[in-house]
């Protein structure tokens, strides 16, 4: 019985220590005339995998790809004004067939 009251207690302090920390604020939204990228697998092979964005010329994107022995390997940032990113898994065993982009 006492265990159970510790644990209520214990319970009930951290519920007030949490309840007086603030909130996080929440990232703007996108402005409404802004345009999302448009993005898609433009090209691959054995060690490489290439993503490409357009549509929002402002925004940057990169491709990422799994090598074969299990490193992600991540290409250089471009804007996505048609622009193409590479994901390089040469050297590292080659590319598993499994990549995409981040914008």
């Amino acid at each position: 019985m006492r265990l159970r009251h510790t644990i209520a207690g214990s319970v009930l302090a951290a519920a007030a220590v949490l309840g007086a920390v603030p909130a996080a604020q929440a990232a703007p939204a996108r402005e409404s005339g802004a345009a999302a990228a448009s993005c898609r697998k433009s090209w691959s092979d054995s060690n490489t995998y290439a993503a490409q964005c357009s549509g929002a010329p402002s925004t940057k994107f990169y491709a990422w790809a799994e090598c074969n022995n299990g490193e992600i390997v991540f290409g250089t940032s471009k804007y996505a004004n048609g622009s193409q990113s590479y994901a390089y898994c040469a050297g590292k065993g080659g590319f598993t067939g499994y990549g995409g982009w981040v914008v």
